[in-house]
């Protein structure tokens, strides 16, 4: 007499390791989705980080004043957006000059800070700080 089937725990073994591999494959591409998701933006909140800088800096600086905060929400495509629950939100801070600002020279500087954070975890994604003088940054 020749076996030629399979029996019953032979095919639920099999498939418990089909379950196994697959369930593994479904994880990894979870786990892609999500850095990838990340990683976009990121990507995007240096893009915002930049556009908040140059806002300072196209304000000028005698024309901005003595000390500033400002917080700006951004959609998922990295525009300003005044909805309510935003992509990002960029915080931009900047120091005030010297205390008298009749003795400002060309070489005066002023501290330029910008986070920008994910609105759903509050993640910090991307934080830069520079430099504005009379001449720009």
């Amino acid at each position: 007499m020749s076996n030629r089937g399979l029996t019953l725990i032979e095919l639920l073994v099999s498939l418990v390791l089909l379950g196994v591999a697959l369930a593994g494959l479904v994880c990894l591409f979870f786990f892609g989705f999500n850095t990838t998701q990340h990683s976009q933006d990121v990507a995007l909140a240096y893009s915002v980080a930049r556009q908040e800088v140059e806002t300072v800096k196209n304000i000028g600086f005698l024309s901005l004043p003595r000390k500033w905060h400002r917080v700006q929400g951004y959609n998922d495509q990295g525009q300003q957006t005044t909805a309510a629950n935003p992509h990002f939100t960029a915080t931009t801070d900047l120091d005030p000059y010297v205390a008298d600002p009749s003795t400002i020279t060309t070489t005066s500087l002023r501290t330029i800070r910008v986070e920008v954070r994910s609105k759903e975890h509050n993640e910090l994604l991307f934080s830069t700080e520079s430099y504005l003088t009379r001449g720009g940054i």
